[in-house]
């Protein structure tokens, strides 16, 4: 089970925002208020050494950053290249010889990994007889306390490039022939500018292809694969697939802010692991999309054999649904010459493999959909014969169209006549002279908008 508190990370008093545009880093860091029963556990009944104590002559120990069963954490100083670490120290009444064997295969698991997104190893050994190591020092948060500052997500940019990485950390860990066996939010921590690193591999294990591992349940239960939670044996080639189900735990909780499954009974929780469906995330966060529900839903496969099988392709199959959809025609009606040429060439330009095509009036515009729907199409507001809102509300009556996006081009008009449309169904407004660019922008966000509702509709039908 993870140590309780923060591994490797000092407490701060805010974590980083997620504004629509743009990440932000987390504040500028502030000290914890002093809570002399923290100092104690961490220090008196956990370790027993004071603040203040030297390490190997290297290390000056300033305060705790964490403890737990298995010992503790501690913030110190390497006055030999002058900068912060955090060295984590095991309880004097745990460590017999079988778990010294494990805490120095920590150690070295976690050095065997050279990676941005995986806290470094610096230095390990015994401080009169406690054993300790000296790993990188993260002035963050955990993803833990990340998620339960910010809930579910509308807006999935931040979450999404989290996962990302945490992803290419997981990546090296296996690259290394070593199994995390306990990604969870609480052992990722998350740097001053939102850059997730894995630490507390206490759990890890060499891989031994072809051999036994020890049939052990370990690891947290609301991130736990089955197979490790009922000790099963597996094929060696599928072992680190608990890790991607782990993941997939984590990223389900990135983009809903809750876990796959709850319970107050760890037993129940390890039995719905193994025998119940998974709620789909959009049902949750309707910002989700229909390709991120399968990606997480494939990855919590009950069976190793049927799930994602790396981290790398967990990832590929995440990122589709952040993909803006291509469309495959494009229909512009505006009876400005000059003006739809511009625009039906610069769509050309940025889309070439649609379809473009421009019209001039209301009844080209009908004439174009009989002979072939677009994917969207973009309505001049005042054009001979039918004007844009007329056309609107042709296309909108017909049920097969409800679901292409319509957009408004206007040089005039006010708010009523704004919201008429609106209430007819057209999905944005270009105000003349229009920035082609804009035309760009809002054609990707009405295209993929739609797609969202439709993802949307048919996991809710499901």
């Amino acid at each position: 089970m993870p140590m309780n508190g923060t591994k490797g990370t000092r407490p701060s008093d805010r974590g980083f925002d997620s504004p629509p545009a743009a990440e932000s880093a987390i504040a500028a860091r502030s000290s914890p208020p002093h809570d002399p029963r923290l100092e104690e556990i961490c220090v008196s009944d956990t370790i027993g050494l004071d603040p203040a104590t030297r390490i190997a002559d290297v290390y000056r120990l300033i305060e705790p950053l964490g403890a737990g069963a298995m010992g503790a954490v501690m913030l110190a100083q390497d006055e030999s290249l002058d900068r912060l670490v955090a060295i984590k120290f095991v309880r004097r009444d745990r460590f017999d010889l079988n778990f010294r064997l494990r805490f120095a295969g920590e150690a070295r698991a976690m050095a065997r990994v050279n990676h941005p997104n995986v806290v470094q190893i610096h230095a390990f050994g015994e401080h009169e007889g406690l054993p300790y190591f000296v790993m990188e020092f993260v002035d963050g948060i955990t993803l833990e306390t990340w998620i339960a500052r910010n809930g579910p997500p509308t807006d999935l940019a931040v979450p999404m490039r989290i996962i990302e990485e945490i992803c290419l950390g997981l990546s090296a860990i296996h690259a290394a022939a070593t199994i995390h066996r306990d990604l969870t939010p609480t052992n990722i921590l998350l740097d001053a500018n939102g850059k997730p690193c894995i630490t507390d591999m206490g759990l890890a294990v060499l891989r031994r292809e072809g051999g036994r591992l020890p049939l052990e349940t370990a690891g947290t239960p609301a991130y736990m694969a089955p197979e490790v939670a009922f000790s099963r044996e597996v094929d060696p080639a599928h072992r680190p697939r608990s890790d991607v189900y782990s993941l997939a735990c984590v990223a389900y909780e990135l983009l809903t802010g809750r876990p796959p499954f709850r319970s107050d009974s760890e037993i129940k929780l390890m039995i719905q692991h193994a025998i119940a469906a998974v709620p789909r995330p959009s049902r949750i966060n309707p910002a989700v999309p229909l390709e991120v529900d399968q990606a997480i839903v494939h990855a919590l496969a009950k069976d190793p054999a049927a799930r994602t099988p790396t981290p790398e392709a967990f990832w590929c199959e995440m990122s589709m649904g952040q993909r803006d959809p291509e469309p495959e025609r494009i229909l512009i009606a505006e009876d400005d010459g000059d003006s739809r040429d511009a625009i039906v060439g610069y769509l050309q330009r940025t889309f070439p493999d649609a379809e473009v095509e421009g019209v001039g009036n209301g009844f080209s515009a009908l004439a174009a959909f009989d002979q072939k729907p677009p994917s969207i199409v973009l309505l001049d507001i005042r054009m001979p014969g039918l004007d844009g809102l007329q056309v609107t509300e042709w296309i909108r009556r017909r049920e097969q169209w409800t679901r292409i996006p319509i957009l408004i081009i206007t040089g005039s008009g006010g708010p009523e006549q704004w919201e008429k449309l609106r209430e007819l169904g057209a999905d944005g407004f270009l105000v003349k002279p229009v920035s082609l660019d804009d035309v760009v922008a809002l054609t990707r966000r009405s295209l993929r908008e739609r797609r969202s509702r439709v993802s949307t509709a048919v996991v809710g039908s499901k």
